[in-house]
């Protein structure tokens, strides 16, 4: 499907609105948090006003947060050397800090975002002792960045990530010999495929060992896909990657068909039904009443996580196969229960 091209007014009225979806995600995760979903002692400094989100709104943040961190902790344990981590679009995203504070080990992790975002984060950061006690009183901070000793708040466009951010990475420590995980949560498809290509196609030719996590939606083209894109265009925000990753299969293909060693991706319905502990099923469903079990299936099913790696030889493809999901159902004695829904 062809893209119109966009004028300077029409990205600059999007840039503005996509900036505005950090806000919905920040407000989403504290109301699953408050709700008892998740657990997250940071996420509160990001946002003064708890909005209470519906229980299929909490569901979901529960679903998109167990998802990723299960995948990323399992990078973090591959006995492979030191890890760096590069979460694009970071927004307020607090996995730093619970990640530090869970005593994971990794040598850094860089966040990326427009100047805007970050100037707000640094602010936040600044005001709350328990946040910059974390990164450490030796990390330089500015109005819109931090160099910490494992920790960088970096400004800029994901467009010019090549021109721009790699060269201001690398100064800040990012070493392209070290095993690297990039994250994206609903951020390459707000970009255009060109540009967001590149930043994939950068990383299979430039690091040895790399691995990449996307959370974004999918289906464009069924009748819940058409409304929920008819939504997002009255917000100004258009997902301008959806139509060139528009089912799992694509998604996969994303990395493969650039060299990639290996990729996978689920949608979340998937993650819900087979890779979460049924033990959780039961505590979940005790948080709130979910009436809306056909919309929920809906929206789970046009929501993935993409995961893919590259690796240089085939004794790291044992190690990095290891990221992935635990299947919970297989485990399940044949009298048990089915877990696909409540």
């Amino acid at each position: 499907m062809a893209f119109r091209t966009l004028t300077d007014e029409d990205l600059s009225i999007q840039d503005h609105a996509i900036r505005g979806t950090n806000e919905d995600a920040i407000t989403s995760k504290l109301s699953a948090v408050n709700a008892g979903y998740i657990q997250d002692e940071y996420v509160k400094y990001f946002h003064k006003r708890p909005v209470k989100r519906s229980p299929l709104i909490n569901r979901g943040s529960y679903v998109r947060n167990k998802g990723l961190d299960t995948l990323i902790i399992k990078f973090l344990e591959i006995e492979d050397g030191r890890k760096q981590i590069i979460s694009l679009g970071a927004g307020f995203d607090t996995r730093y800090f619970n990640l530090k504070s869970s005593l994971r080990k990794f040598y850094k992790y860089f966040e990326i975002d427009f100047p805007e975002i970050t100037a707000k984060k640094v602010a936040i950061i600044r005001k709350n002792k328990t946040l910059s006690e974390i990164i450490g009183d030796d990390a330089r901070i500015g109005d819109t960045e931090i160099y910490g000793s494992d920790y960088c708040l970096i400004s800029g466009d994901l467009r010019d990530f090549i021109e721009d951010l790699i060269p201001r990475l690398e100064s800040n420590g990012f070493d392209r010999s070290l095993s690297t995980l990039f994250l994206s949560e609903c951020v390459m498809i707000y970009m255009d495929p060109t540009n967001s290509n590149k930043i994939v196609e950068w990383i299979g030719t430039n690091l040895n060992m790399a691995m990449f996590i996307v959370y974004e939606q999918i289906l464009p083209n069924d009748a819940f896909g058409s409304v929920m894109l008819q939504n997002l265009k009255y917000r100004n925000i258009e997902l301008r990657g959806i139509h060139a990753y528009p089912d799992l299969e694509s998604q996969k293909d994303r990395y493969l068909s650039r060299g990639w060693t290996h990729a996978e991706a689920i949608d979340m319905n998937e993650i819900y039904d087979l890779y979460i502990d049924p033990k959780e099923h039961v505590r979940i469903s005790r948080l709130e009443m979910l009436d809306e079990l056909e919309e929920w299936r809906l929206l789970a099913s046009h929501y993935c996580i993409a995961w893919a790696y590259k690796v240089s030889n085939e004794s790291q493809i044992v190690l990095y196969d290891s990221v992935k999901f635990e299947n919970y159902k297989e485990k399940l004695p044949d009298h048990s229960i089915k877990i696909t829904g409540d």
